[in-house]
């Protein structure tokens, strides 16, 4: 309709409505061009709240999972050290001055362990969709980039220390008798620090004399110590998006959130 009054205005030179048709057909341009800006701009700001809801639920629940790994890590590390005192008490005295259950106990945590937490799967989205620009805040993304690092860190060092110390598990495992029908039971029971084990006997006496047990326990001792390094830097890594995303909502260090 402007345009076909601009025509007409054109052919009679009628400045003045030529001027303003001129100027309708131009601010109406640009009020489209803006209406348009601020629908894609409203659908950007509500894609990015939902995809920080998605982060925010993503990253309670990698923090749960790194406490529960240092939690693992730290009854492992204790399991060991414990158990080198017996061995050194056995060797003096030629028994074990604890009780079976609780040795049987401690072995097995010495060769429990936890992987570590994966990466972020709404960030793994975002990077594969190339859209983690909808993401406006840089400290955030920044977080979120030193996280998904960390996460590669702590495969390697969980790989790296795995292989070091699997090969001592013989002088432990050696030793213990697996009781299926009783792994079959725990099948449908939580797994955590204090879980029921599945180990139902311990030679005693052949495990006190093995040679290399004392070897086994003192690189299971470390392998503990150092996972619970890593993920503790894994879990600084996570808290720092989270203190992004809900700032003063952080669960106390080393808590379920």
């Amino acid at each position: 309709m402007i345009l076909r009054r601009l025509s007409q205005s054109l052919k009679q030179q009628n400045w003045t409505a030529i001027w303003i048709e001129f100027v309708l057909l131009v601010a109406g341009v640009f009020l489209g061009i803006q209406v348009a800006n601020w629908n894609a701009a409203q659908q950007d700001n509500k894609r990015e709240a939902d995809f920080i809801e998605r982060l925010e639920r993503d990253f309670e629940k990698i923090d749960a999972r790194l406490t529960n790994n240092i939690s693992t890590w730290d009854v492992s590390s204790e399991a060991s050290v414990r158990l080198l005192a017996d061995l050194e008490a056995f060797k003096q005295q030629g028994s074990w001055q604890r009780s079976k259950p609780e040795i049987l106990q401690d072995l097995d945590d010495v060769t429990d362990g936890r992987v570590p937490a994966p990466r972020a799967a709404t960030y793994v989205e975002l990077l594969s969709a190339g859209q983690l620009g909808i993401i406006r805040n840089t400290k955030l993304r920044d977080a979120l980039l030193d996280y998904d690092m960390q996460v590669g860190y702590s495969q390697t060092a969980y790989t790296v220390l795995m292989q070091r110390s699997e090969p001592h598990m013989t002088s432990i495992v050696s030793h213990l008798t697996f009781d299926g029908n009783r792994s079959r039971e725990l099948s449908n029971k939580p797994i955590g620090p204090t879980s029921d084990r599945a180990w139902s006997d311990v030679n005693l006496q052949g495990l006190g004399t093995d040679p290399k047990l004392k070897v086994a326990l003192n690189i299971y001792a470390i392998a503990s110590n150092n996972q619970i390094r890593v993920a503790k830097m894994h879990q600084e890594k996570a808290r720092a998006v989270m203190a992004i995303l809900k700032p003063n909502t952080l669960p106390p260090e080393g808590t379920q959130p």
